[in-house]
């Protein structure tokens, strides 16, 4: 095995098990659909009237599905600064345990609402985090032609963990005592404990241990990760790059949140597209069907309203790997936009058709089919796809701020759409789905006019790119433009050199080279 594919193959597993941060995304935060319809539930957490007919409000499932989301955007926008401060691998762990004490208390509940409330928010400060910081680990450690694949991985998961909550609710919902609920929020521990595993496993990122100056341990990671030797020559060459970034990000000084607002070097239009991009994915209306399929499957008059909710859960996680695969195959923008078009297409006709013909059993068929087809599009699409434009869209040493500012836009409209959309169902009914679809004729124009393609570039490449000024619906020629420019310099480069009378300063610059290498080389075998 060559050394690049040993490197590659390292990178790629570790990636790839960090994702598993994307389950217990969509596991805790869909788990609320299939709850709030079971006995158990509602006659431990929701009111009885004299009759014994107990229910939980629609106030209560706003809040129980909504904290989650404040907890969320608090760890999310405020775990990019500690994992400036502590590291990536040390601030993950510590938002992975948060996570799994208020999963604790949620699994121990017995009669009080507030308790509830307390673990939705503990257990909404570990997602938030973790889905702020792991694409961007991921970002960093993936090879740049499998940075879509990896980063894409994550909604991967979340979409695995909507399924799994999906199938557990179905297969509990049978079961008529607190098991049928205590299983399916238990069981989010389990993913937790693994995804904990996994960060103790991982090294610390190269980046931060570089901006520290601890050269060392950073050669460490990098071989780590790279599954090299310490002394290979990819990890020089790396370690050289790495060094360079890290002396350019000492001469701009400390990292801040008030940074990511600069015009200076289009660092706010780049915040602008990361934050507006996962906005966009919250209001394709996704969420809604998952948090609240189950509530919008009896207004449109479905019978079986769990095997609705497992259709969902099913066609989306088909449908994301298509989606992880076409984004490095055909690029961001297609994938976007052609997945803005069909998620339009879709909303629009389950609207009308659930308007026109309710209670009709061929008309609830076409409903199914074309929520089928929505939840298709947003899994091969903006599901995967946000999370790999955010993640490669700002210079490394704003990424852990910028990225977790876009993460947090994303729960923080998740929690809006918690709170707002019972409402506004329970007023409009089925035609909410028209207001998700005039959301999605905004966020085509975005894609479209906004979002460069970053198709198999660098994360320096891709912010050489945004500092040259292209237009996003120029962006693929950059790279061509570049590769031309560089054979250009390169053929003028060699002419140059045909002339010079002696290679001493390179030979020097090599000798300085080489024992600065060195000596890390011996610091980083000594453990």
């Amino acid at each position: 095995m060559s050394a690049h594919t040993r490197s590659s193959k390292k990178a790629l597993t570790l990636c790839l098990f960090q994702s598993l941060a994307g389950v217990i995304f969509g596991w805790s935060n869909s788990e609320g659909s299939g709850l709030f319809n079971m006995d158990a539930y509602q006659r431990r957490f929701g009111s009885c009237d004299a009759a014994g007919v107990c229910s939980l409000s629609t106030t209560r499932q706003s809040a129980i599905t909504g904290l989650l989301s404040v907890g969320a955007v608090i760890g999310a926008v405020g775990s990019g600064s500690v994992a400036d401060r502590f590291g990536l691998r040390l601030t993950c762990l510590t938002f992975i345990f948060i996570y799994l004490i208020g999963a604790a208390i949620e699994t121990s509940s017995v009669n009080t609402y507030g308790q509830i409330c307390v673990a939705r928010l503990l257990t909404g400060l570990g997602v938030g985090a973790t889905s702020g910081l792991v694409p961007v680990f991921q970002a960093e450690a993936s090879p740049p032609r499998f940075r879509g694949l990896v980063t894409g991985s994550f909604q991967l998961c979340v979409t695995m963990g909507i399924w799994g909550v999906s199938m557990t609710n179905w297969g509990m919902s049978s079961y008529s005592g607190d098991v049928s609920w205590r299983i399916p929020v238990g069981l989010q521990m389990v993913w937790a404990a693994l995804l904990f595993v996994g960060f103790v496993l991982s090294p610390e990122s190269p980046r931060f241990l570089a901006k520290r100056e601890r050269w060392a341990e950073c050669r460490r990671s990098l071989a780590n990760l790279r599954g090299l030797p310490v002394d290979h020559a990819d990890i020089d060459v790396e370690m050289d790059e790495v060094r360079a970034a890290a002396a350019k990000d000492k001469e701009r000084g400390q990292a801040s949140y008030a940074e990511c607002f600069s015009p200076k070097d289009r660092i706010l239009w780049r915040t602008m597209i990361g934050v507006l991009v996962q906005v966009g994915q919250q209001v394709t209306g996704i969420n809604f069907f998952f948090s609240y399929g189950v509530q919008f499957a009896q207004t449109a008059g479905l019978s079986n309203t769990y095997i609705f909710q497992i259709i969902l859960a099913s066609v989306n996680v088909a449908m994301s790997f298509p989606g992880i695969l076409a984004v490095d195959r055909s690029g961001r923008r297609p994938v976007l936009l052609v997945g803005a078009a069909l998620m339009f297409t879709g909303q629009i006709v389950v609207g009308a058709v659930s308007k026109a013909y309710p209670n009709n059993a061929i008309a609830g068929d076409v409903l199914i089919a074309f929520t089928c087809l929505f939840i298709a599009s947003f899994a091969s699409s903006w599901g995967p796809v946000a999370w790999v434009v955010c993640g490669e869209t700002f210079p490394i040493r704003l990424s852990n701020l910028c990225v977790t500012l876009g993460t947090g836009a994303n729960w923080l409209f998740n929690l809006i759409i918690a709170f707002a959309a019972p409402q506004i169902q329970a007023r409009i009914g089925t035609g909410i789905t028209f207001v998700w679809a005039g959301c999605l004729a905004l966020s085509f124009a975005f894609a479209f006019f906004c979002i460069p393609e970053t198709k198999g570039m660098s994360i320096e490449e891709v912010d050489a790119m945004y500092l040259s000024g292209y237009p996003a619906w120029r962006s693929s020629a950059f790279k061509k433009a570049q590769e031309e420019a560089a054979i250009k310099s390169h053929e003028k480069h060699y002419s140059r050199s045909m002339h010079r009378e002696g290679p001493d300063g390179e030979g020097k610059s090599s000798q300085q080279t080489s024992a600065r290498t060195s000596a890390e080389v011996d610091a980083a075998n000594v453990v």
